[in-house]
């Protein structure tokens, strides 16, 4: 609803070294800030991972060093729903617990073969869950014996539990040619983040490429200490186990025929990829998923009473990409890259860009980022026509002194869809001797008259159509050793609504950095045509503190509220604790 952002950035923690990763390193551009961090979308990714397992990265070269660290972030909320005047009430608790063992050849020495072993667990509980359902209804999300399973909800947990990763690892085995990992571990390139149960080898040559090859499981919803996040969309899988035991679970699958069973997933995946010079990198990899075990094909049972079900190995996924970028430090970079998915033989996603340094001080660029929604083989959204999305932007950031910058990026997002609406409808009505007022008033069968089938099948009926929405960004900052504010504006408009407003925060760090406080105001407004009712203004405020007493723990606090006609006042408190042990 609204655009509001933390007020207390992470409080600076002892420097590692650099996450290895399959994107090249950029060199530092001289006398800018930005121009380092100007890098390709998979290694923008990728740094995500770096930054999750920053902590456990090997810190020098000692023999069998080891790191636990734990992040504990519980949050308490209440927010009046939209429809009505029912409080919805939650208390969430995310806790990630790691662990690393590094160097257990022994020593560690520069260039020559090293192993580690890395693993980390995630708790995301939401103690919310039946939380609003009173009554007859309460408990009914996890029960389905309750109002008649109405509120039941398959593969819904009070607390999951997640193996976010958990591998071995050796590098620069055989002479620097060979390294390998095995385990639970994360893949990131421009098909995507993704996660599998296996085995990847890494060939790097002398002569500036490499070759890497996995396989294995990939990660599903429902299997043990598994998440949904990084397998394909549009398709609803977890466990059944329990269905059929007691009357607090359905009776079979037929009872909910969209929840499809969640079974192990072969995969396996190719890449080859640039190893130098360090200005230079390119990626092109190969990814196929299986499907196995059952699929109910069909969402209402036939007359007797049965569902038609899918056996048997298939495709999931099938994709090829490749991504390339070239940065210069005393120039700029230039950078493009595309998936093609195979399966349903269409281009998903592509990019481009271009950034030039005008000098020490003024970086330019331009981005083009194309993206159609692709699904996993089984799913019935194949079935559907989904048309691509296309933004294309421009961008300039001047550092005016040390102290003070400027950004402010701008363009057009197009939405294509097959046929206008409207005019579709229209014509319908037309062909049917109706006046155009029978849009949405009567039901037409295409099947069911000539004259209607042939309309619908024209193609000259379903040109494409495109709309609009303007995009622009504007931001300012002042920051020093101990300070920093940060003026942000944003818009987007278009015929299909409006979204537009400001937020200003600023953070003071104290005492050699050991504490921190952070606010944060903000003020956005919105309208949508279609739903002239549901436009609003929003305001929100956060304030924060942190406090640091030394390397091996941090804690901050934050406490949020909002407002606006559709939800009146929204209350949050956030609080967040970090431990690390590393001798």
């Amino acid at each position: 609803m609204s655009e509001h952002r933390s007020s207390v950035a992470a409080l600076p923690s002892r420097p590692h070294e650099e996450c290895p990763s399959s994107d090249a390193p950029r060199a530092p551009r001289p006398g800018g800030r930005r121009g380092a961090a100007w890098r390709s979308a998979p290694a923008a990714a990728l740094g995500g991972a770096c930054a999750l397992g920053a902590a456990l990265s090997p810190r020098g070269a000692a023999a069998a060093d080891f790191e636990i660290e734990s992040t504990t972030a519980a949050q308490a909320y209440e927010v009046a729903s939209p429809w009505g005047d029912t409080n919805i009430e939650r208390r969430r608790l995310m806790q990630t617990l790691g662990f690393a063992v590094y160097n257990l050849q022994g020593k560690f020495t520069p260039g020559e073969a090293d192993y580690s072993v890395t693993m980390r667990l995630r708790l995301d509980a939401d103690f919310g869950v039946n939380g609003h359902l009173e009554g007859a209804e309460a408990g009914g999300e996890t029960d389905y014996s309750i109002a008649g399973g109405s509120r039941f909800i398959p593969g819904l947990r009070e607390a999951p539990l997640d193996l976010m990763y958990a591998y071995a690892e050796g590098r620069n085995v055989a002479g620097g040619w060979l390294g390998f990992r095995v385990g639970r571990q994360y893949v990131s390139d421009v098909l995507g983040w993704w996660s599998f149960d296996g085995a990847l080898v890494r060939v790097t040559t002398p002569y500036f490429f490499r070759i890497e090859a996995y396989g294995g499981l990939e990660q599903r919803g429902g299997l043990p200490l598994s998440t949904s996040r990084f397998e394909r969309q549009g398709v609803w899988r977890g466990t059944h186990v329990g269905f059929g035991r007691d009357k607090t679970q359905p009776d079979t699958a037929a009872d909910f025929p969209s929840y499809q069973y969640a079974q192990p997933a072969p995969a396996f995946g190719v890449a080859l990829e640039s190893a130098g010079p360090s200005f230079l990198h390119g990626r092109l990899t190969y990814r196929r998923v299986y499907n196995t075990g059952t699929a109910i094909t069909q969402q209402f049972p036939d007359p007797g009473g049965g569902f038609r079900t899918l056996k048997g190995l298939r495709i999931s996924q099938d994709r090829l990409g490749y991504a390339a970028d070239i940065n210069k430090a005393d120039l700029g970079g230039i950078k493009g890259g595309f998936s093609y998915d195979l399966y349903s033989q269409l281009v998903g996603s592509a990019y481009g860009g271009l950034e030039v340094y005008a000098g020490s001080r003024v970086t330019l660029g331009v981005d083009v980022d194309y993206f159609v929604p692709t699904f996993d083989a089984d799913s019935i959204w194949n079935w559907f026509t989904h048309d691509p999305v296309t933004t294309i932007t421009g961008r300039a950031s001047v550092d005016i002194t040390r102290e003070v910058d400027l950004s402010a990026w701008g363009g057009a997002r197009l939405w294509m869809a097959e046929g206008n609406p409207e005019e579709f409808g229209i014509g319908q009505c037309d062909v049917m001797g109706e006046g155009p007022d029978c849009i949405g008033q009567t039901a037409f069968d295409p099947a069911g008259e000539d004259d209607l089938e042939d309309y619908a099948r024209d193609e000259a009926n379903r040109a494409a159509s495109i709309t609009t929405d303007v995009l622009a960004n504007l931001a300012g900052r002042y920051r020093t050793r101990t300070t920093s504010v940060e003026l942000r504006g944003m818009l987007q408009t278009g015929e299909r609504g409006r979204r537009t407003g400001a937020d200003l925060g600023a953070e003071k760090r104290l005492s050699g950095q050991r504490y921190a406080l952070g606010a944060r105001v903000s003020l956005y407004n919105w309208e949508d045509p279609l739903r002239p009712d549901r436009g609003a203004t929003s305001f929100g405020y956060v304030l924060g503190a942190g406090y640091r007493p030394g390397e091996a723990a941090d804690f901050k606090i934050e406490w949020e509220h909002d407002m606006n006609r559709l939800v009146g006042q929204r209350f949050r408190v956030v609080g967040l604790v970090n431990l690390r042990v590393a001798p």
